[in-house]
């Protein structure tokens, strides 16, 4: 047992007979070629000196183990790692036998918790036994070991990294000898462990690793792992889901083996359920099948877990023949990476499955994260539940919430694309493949409540709070409980009425609309979908127009998508009116919303210009109207932006149909 903080040579260490193991909530290794390299020159400046101290290991005993020698790495396991695959490397082990104090790797002294690819990994290495370049399963300890034996490899191969920069090693012995004795018996880390009643989760919270601070999210992690205690099933369940659930660049089936996606979400061979309308043969890993925490832990088990790869036909997003026409505005060809970007994040999605299980005390506020975890779930029985939450709610929104391509942290361009689908089982039994269809077989449905979901992020497009997120969520989760599926119908009448709420809720709207640059980004934004919607057959949204008054817009309609326009601009610009125009350039008729470079760009010219130059573009459906009218009256006047603003208030404040919910069993049902 370690006692007191100790300052230990590498030798020491790797000899002492204890045994470390890396807890799940750590990071995996992640040292590249970068990392070891400077480790490597800075052993190699450091040979005249007599000793050369390289930071610390921080231990906490396991509780409840029988080997009172087995402690979990709790700061240093990247600098561990790497003196474990330097030291047992194929390539080295003669070169470390033939030192003066020969050094025989001891064993496989060090193992990652749940993560057995890893843990196999080490142990090959350990064990001297396979190819002198082994296969290993680690992408990234992989990368470690080709680096070492291309920098370690031999005297030669050292010194040409060394003369490189700017350093030499000139001994009788040889450069990689003298290297290795120096790392063995010179080289010293201090070694602490911390006491058995160390609070983990506070002491996460304010621990540095190479001056970076954990991030929230791993410390909530923490928190849940210890309510957990020992048992180890629980365990292995939580991060299991954590990490599937944690990727959002994926839908979460794929961060679980086959096998386990039959458990969690269906078996593709098995018999279509009962009210599911879903396509024949496209049931399978798309139903969510645990109901509560107990059928969880029943259904995954850790006899299950086997590698598991990607296998998401990501080609067939764009062209497969299982898509209905409009599932996705996306463009033919071109590369797939990206495609999937998250209108949240992780820790901030935590939250909200957080506030889905605890009610509205639960703040949106990623700042109060941990503290909120630590407030609220406070025992096992609610740590299981949050994690049957989690797996849920990240279906709910894999399947239910549009992603986009593009990533909403930058000034996004008007090409932004949107995709709403779900992922089901496709191939033959001994080749099953995630492979994506439309969320809903209703091509309408499907379109609405793409653009809708669109409407709202492009308004509120920050990773924070996202109000209209959990209420979406709120409304898919409770959809679930009751019925087992999500009825399009419904989920499009709950959006519509989430739309005519937020607009009532802004207090005196008929002064904001003529308030010019001060004009409320979501008005214009709902009018965009508004003015879609009407143009759309059997909508329910009917608002009569006199066509003098709203020529017909064209292609635009037709063509048009939401994008990040964040200013607005006057269509008439400012510094162009004259006599009466002066009185009404701020009003609704005369404003619509673009990006802030295009905006820039236009403000220095008159309407009809603007006409000829973007009249074909896409752009937001306010300011197509706008050009259609310019072009039939050949003019752009007060009159003009009076009777726009009439007309586009009049259908901003026309309610958005809003149905009662619809029997189980119609015709786009989709299966959550």
């Amino acid at each position: 047992m370690i006692k007191e903080p100790s300052i230990q040579t590498v030798r020491e260490l790797f000899t002492s007979g204890w045994h470390f193991r890396v807890p799940i909530y750590q990071r995996a290794y992640s040292w590249g070629k970068e990392e070891i390299e400077t480790l490597v020159r800075d052993v190699a400046s450091s040979l005249h000196c007599p000793a050369y101290h390289l930071g610390s290991l921080v231990v906490h005993r396991v509780r409840g183990t029988d080997d009172s020698h087995l402690y979990d790495v709790i700061d240093g396991q990247q600098r561990l790692t790497t003196f474990f695959l330097l030291l047992s490397h194929p390539a080295l082990r003669e070169p470390l036998a033939a030192l003066e104090k020969a050094f025989t790797f001891p064993g496989s002294i060090l193992s990652f918790e749940e993560r057995s690819h890893s843990t196999a990994d080490l142990a090959q290495l350990a064990s001297g036994q396979g190819p002198s370049v082994p296969r290993l399963f680690d992408d990234g300890i992989n990368a470690a070991v080709e680096t070492i034996g291309s920098l370690l490899g031999s005297d030669e191969q050292l010194e040409r990294l060394l003369n490189e920069q700017g350093a030499s090693v000139a001994t009788a012995d040889g450069a990689q000898a003298a290297w290795l004795n120096f790392l063995l018996d010179r080289v010293k880390i201090t070694v602490s462990e911390l006491p058995r009643e160390t609070d983990l989760n506070h002491y996460f919270e304010v621990m540095n690793t190479r001056g970076v601070q954990l991030e929230k999210h791993e410390v909530v992690k923490a928190h849940l792992i210890g309510l957990l205690g020992e048992d180890d099933h629980a365990r292995f369940v939580l991060n299991r889901v954590w990490n599937a659930a944690s990727d959002f660049t994926r839908p979460i089936q794929a961060g679980f083996s086959p096998i386990e996606r039959g458990q969690l979400f269906g078996d593709p061979n098995g018999a279509v359920q009962e009210g599911d309308e879903s396509p024949k043969g496209s049931e399978g890993w798309s139903a969510l099948q645990p109901g509560s925490a107990d059928e969880l832990l029943v259904n995954l088990s850790a006899a299950q877990a086997e590698p598991c790869s990607l296998a998401l036909d990501l080609d067939h997003i764009l062209d497969s023949t299982d898509m209905v026409s409009g599932a996705s505005e996306t463009s033919q060809g071109g590369d797939t990476e990206g495609r999937y970007g998250a209108i949240i994040d992780f820790p901030n999605f935590l939250l909200h499955v957080l506030r889905l299980q605890f009610g509205d005390a639960v703040s949106l506020d990623d700042k109060q994260l941990v503290a909120q975890f630590q407030r609220f779930v406070t025992c096992k029985e609610q740590c299981l539940e949050f994690t049957q939450r989690l797996l849920r709610a990240k279906h709910l929104f894999d399947t239910y919430v549009i992603k986009m391509s593009d990533d909403p942290s930058s000034t996004l361009s008007a090409g932004t694309q949107w995709t709403l689908l779900r992922f089901h089982s496709t191939g033959q039994a001994n080749n099953r493949k995630l492979s994506p269809l439309n969320t809903f077989p209703d091509g309408q449905i499907q379109a609405r409540i793409l653009r809708v979901q669109a409407m709202y992020q492009v308004t509120q497009s920050r990773r924070i709070y996202k109000q209209f997120l959990f209420s979406i969520l709120k409304f898919l989760d409770e959809q679930w409980q009751a019925h087992r599926a999500i009825d399009g119908a419904s989920f499009l009448s709950h959006l519509h009425a989430m739309a005519n709420n937020d607009l009532a809720t802004i207090g005196g709207l008929a002064p904001l609309l003529d308030a010019g640059t001060g004009v409320p980004h979501f008005a214009l934004n709902l009018l965009d979908y508004k003015l879609w919607l009407r143009s759309q057959p059997d909508s329910g949204f009917n608002v009569p127009v006199e066509s003098a008054r709203l020529p017909d817009a064209g292609k635009a309609v037709e063509d048009f998508r939401f994008a990040y326009r964040t200013s607005v601009e006057h269509f008439l610009a400012v510094n162009f009116a004259e006599g009466s125009e002066r009185d009404v350039v701020d009003h609704f008729g005369n404003l619509c919303l673009m990006t802030r470079d295009e905006n820039s760009r236009r403000s220095d010219h008159d309407p009809a210009w603007k006409v000829r130059k973007y009249g074909e573009t896409d752009q937001s459906l306010k300011f197509a109207y706008m050009a259609a009218l310019q072009e039939s009256r050949r003019a752009w006047g007060a009159t003009e932006i009076n009777e726009q603003g009439e007309v586009m208030r009049k259908i901003l404040e026309t309610p958005l149909p809003v149905s009662p919910p619809r029997q189980s069993g119609s015709s786009d049902l989709s299966v959550g």
